[in-house]
């Protein structure tokens, strides 16, 4: 299982990377081709698209980097402990949030379904608004790692969820 979402961590930081580089391409694109009376009409509704999944996507990449921005200038002062009863207080009150997120943006998502896209009039806003409930379920899982780490390594002083990176390798400690 952790292979697998391993697997999926990696795709999903591909693909957010992508969209956003692809974002980027096409909306230089338009304004390059607006400058000599062709705009490509569609580009707009393309990027918002694009942007709402990239955005969301990229929190819960953000999410499992501890990536995202916080203040931690008073919990430092307190002990290791109580700094990791207030993580895991935070991230249930993240979690209790993004479970509102996906309940409202589901009904959002079902509400849109009929509103169409400026330019791409097959296409259903939903493919839009449907990112809030989909990145939010993937943030709840990333959340409910994060609770499981601390929870894990709650007696290890050392351990510090906020500062924790996936991608590093572990350091050795230095005799001197």
């Amino acid at each position: 299982m952790k292979k697998i979402y391993e697997i999926y961590c990696k795709i999903e930081e591909v693909l957010v990377g992508t969209v956003f580089v692809s974002i980027v391409v096409l909306i230089f694109s338009a304004a390059f081709f607006r400058v000599f009376d062709k705009p490509i009409v569609w580009a707009d509704d393309i990027a918002k698209f694009l942007f709402s999944w990239a955005a969301f996507l990229g929190a819960d990449v953000a999410m499992r980097h501890s990536r995202l921005v916080g203040v931690d200038m008073l919990v430092k002062k307190f002990p290791a402990k109580i700094q990791k009863i207030l993580q895991l207080f935070v991230f249930s009150v993240i979690i209790a949030l993004l479970a509102s997120f996906v309940f409202y943006g589901t009904k959002l998502s079902i509400e849109s379904v009929d509103r169409s896209f400026q330019t791409l009039s097959k296409f259903s806003y939903s493919i839009v608004t449907s990112s809030l409930p989909v990145s939010s379920l993937l943030m709840i899982l990333t959340a409910s790692l994060k609770i499981s780490k601390i929870i894990r390594n709650f007696k290890d002083d050392e351990y510090d969820v906020l500062r924790d990176n996936p991608d590093s390798t572990p350091q050795t400690k230095s005799c001197c």
